[in-house]
């Protein structure tokens, strides 16, 4: 059956207008005919985030190693207006690599929440001196063994990988990504601006949490972030919280790199909008410590971000970037940087996703291919 919303505000093509929308079938179809209508004065509706790294939350996590654990993320993620994400798993051992992406392969087709898209792997073959939360234990110089194990353990679902493009022989791993159709990242990386450049002409054209776990810019040492930030043909995901990264630079970013080169991520831990219990992130207790997650009972050691895309969203409207791009930047640019050709725009033909926000931009509920997941609409 059609449902129509009458009325509402909504991002479509890069503008925010006043228009009806209709999905049936769990796909954006016409407004003309009738059907089930919601009313959505006062209302605001922009495509479903898609948080293409994020590593657990609602205290569920891709470290626990089941497909409960991403099932519970799938749910939780949905509270926070996703309908798309990539569980990112750190680098560890490859027992424990393959065991995370086998859950995931498991989980994939039985979410209630949001649409598993793919695997993010965060590693493992990135920069000793760069290691951030990561496991030391698990990092590697590139192999192509290890790659075709994990590829094996991923079953086609591994979308993207995190990598030090500096490292020897990181030129194989780059030619079997681009045949696999994986997206290669700069990250944990400490290459020098030369090496990024090599990195940009064998493939590894989008970046891992820019600024974050990688070499810096100076006028003399571009670094990777130069790298990122001067080169058209290189794209950038950023944590959008303005703890990782100052909320000027983020919108900076997103002003010289233009939206369509910009993909916020959360790159959210395992008890992010936890209730209760003890509070972990990849086998480390942590609390709460100006908004990010650091080691328990030592402040100055941040295991990473409590960030969900609502407050991501919300941030940078806040910050002064306009709805319309903040949408581009939390759903059509992951959409299309990584080939997710079905969603992450409001337009005929394309998955029925959505979050629907008051003019206060809290959400009211949330639209998973066409089924209100979240919320109640009246």
């Amino acid at each position: 059956m059609k449902t129509l919303i009458k009325n509402i505000e909504a991002v479509v093509s890069g503008r925010l207008i006043k228009t009806d929308l209709a999905f049936e079938n769990g796909i954006f179809c016409s407004p003309e005919g009738n059907g089930k209508e919601i009313d959505g004065t006062n209302l605001i509706a922009i495509p479903g985030f898609i948080d293409t790294h994020i590593h657990g939350i609602g205290g569920f996590g891709t470290e626990d190693g089941t497909a409960e654990a991403i099932l519970g993320m799938s749910s939780a993620l949905a509270k926070a207006g996703v309908t798309s994400f990539f569980p990112t798993i750190y680098t560890d051992t490859m027992e424990r690599i393959t065991m995370d992406e086998k859950a995931i392969v498991s989980a994939a087709g039985k979410e209630k929440g949001a649409t598993i898209a793919g695997i993010h792997i965060e590693g493992p073959f990135i920069s000793p001196n760069r290691i951030g939360a990561q496991n030391p234990l698990g990092r590697l110089d590139p192999d192509e063994k290890a790659f075709s194990i994990m590829l094996e353990a991923g079953n086609g679902m591994i979308k993207a990988m995190t990598a030090a493009p500096e490292l020897k022989g990181i030129e194989r791993i780059a030619e079997l990504c681009q045949e696999n159709r994986i997206v290669m990242l700069m990250g944990h990386t400490d290459a020098t601006y030369e090496e990024a450049m090599h990195g940009m002409d064998i493939g590894i054209r989008h970046t891992t949490h820019l600024f974050n776990a990688m070499s810096g810019f100076s006028h003399r040492k571009p670094g990777v972030v130069g790298c990122a930030l001067m080169h058209d043909q290189m794209s950038v995901e950023i944590i959008g919280d303005g703890k990782h990264v100052n909320k000027d630079i983020v919108k900076f970013v997103i002003e010289t790199k233009g939206a369509e080169n910009t993909v916020i991520i959360t790159d959210s831990l395992r008890p992010t909008m936890q209730d209760e219990g003890l509070l972990t992130a990849n086998g480390v207790e942590v609390e709460m410590g100006d908004g990010l997650w650091v080691t328990k009972g030592r402040p100055e050691l941040i295991q990473g971000s409590s960030l969900t895309m609502h407050k991501a969203f919300v941030n940078l409207v806040r910050w002064g970037i306009p709805i319309e791009t903040a949408s581009l930047v939390t759903s059509t640019t992951p959409a299309r940087r990584y080939a997710l050709n079905d969603r992450g725009e409001i337009l005929p033909g394309k998955r029925a996703d959505l979050v629907v926000m008051n003019r206060n931009l809290g959400i009211e509920f949330t639209i998973i291919n066409g089924e209100i997941i979240c919320g109640t609409a009246n």
